[in-house]
């Protein structure tokens, strides 16, 4: 019998990422389904669970305050595939895609963690900065910096080769082995064009363990920056063919500046141990500032 693959997702307040996450998931996945968690258990008010439900989408329910590693291990634990790929709602995994290659260097580390500062300091504004894609978009008005991040990758260029079924390519590679996990590379973009990356994936991979067997004794742990667990015997990807996990986590940080700070709150809260707070109390405190 063959092996199943299921994709996942914990999710809160997606509602701007979850319908391409789920066209893009419905094209390979035996079964979907996620693992809402809210902060302080809190409901997603945007849209997200209808669009789930219309989807006819398994939801399970659960709190991000639980911590990363034990919301992305009961995440994996809602499918009943032997093989589960866990992605983020900014994340996609093309069943058929392209053969990629990116030439050039990516921005030295310390002018990213520069970028990083100015896209979460409100206060900062840099004046030599051309806003990048869509002239209609008041990128002054939002509490994010986003203009800055469009520095990110700057000498970076895309070549484009075959088109293959990178959803075979991972079927035949569970179907021949029994590993526990299947390592990917992360590949960062600006935009859904493809032709911005952030930084090189050749030089500077961002390896993930997000392509798991499903089974107790492989898990996440780690309250903050999870890791898996239980997974010596893991496939070791490569630069052709991966597989990759193309993450558009700019895009959605232009749309979504406010629910985008939050993340960051969320996060901050429970680096250090306090409760996250709701979104609207995030709101709430923007507005008092």
């Amino acid at each position: 019998m063959a092996k199943t693959i299921g994709i996942v997702a914990n999710i809160y307040n997606e509602a701007n990422a979850i319908t391409g996450w789920l066209e893009s998931a419905a094209k390979f996945a035996d079964h979907i389904s996620v693992y809402h968690a809210g902060p302080n258990g809190a409901k997603s008010d945007d849209g997200t669970i209808e669009i789930l439900e219309k989807w006819k989408i398994p939801i399970t329910y659960g709190s991000i305050d639980e911590g990363f590693g034990p919301v992305r291990t009961k995440t994996v634990r809602t499918s009943p595939c032997d093989y589960v790929i866990l992605l983020d709602a900014d994340e996609r995994f093309d069943a058929i895609a392209q053969v990629l290659g990116c030439h050039g260097e990516s921005t030295p580390r310390e002018e990213v963690n520069q970028l990083l500062y100015d896209y979460s300091n409100p206060n900062y504004v840099d004046s030599q900065v051309i806003q990048p894609y869509d002239a209609k978009i008041d990128f002054t008005a939002c509490p994010s910096n986003f203009e800055n991040m469009a520095k990110l990758g700057a000498n970076l260029t895309v070549s484009y080769g075959e088109v293959y079924t990178q959803g075979a390519w991972v079927r035949d590679i569970i179907e021949k082995h029994d590993y526990d996990a299947i390592k990917s590379i992360r590949r960062h973009w600006h935009d859904f064009s493809m032709k911005r990356p952030t930084q090189n994936w050749h030089t500077e991979p961002d390896f993930q363990m997000r392509i798991v067997k499903n089974v107790d004794s492989v898990y996440f742990g780690g309250r903050m920056h999870e890791g898996l667990h239980g997974a010596p015997n893991h496939y070791q990807p490569n630069f052709t063919h991966g597989p990759f996990l193309d993450h558009f986590h700019l895009f959605f940080k232009k749309l979504e500046p406010t629910q985008r700070k939050h993340d960051i709150a969320i996060y901050n809260s429970i680096n250090e141990g306090r409760t996250p707070p709701s979104f609207e109390e995030f709101v709430r405190s923007q507005e008092r500032k």
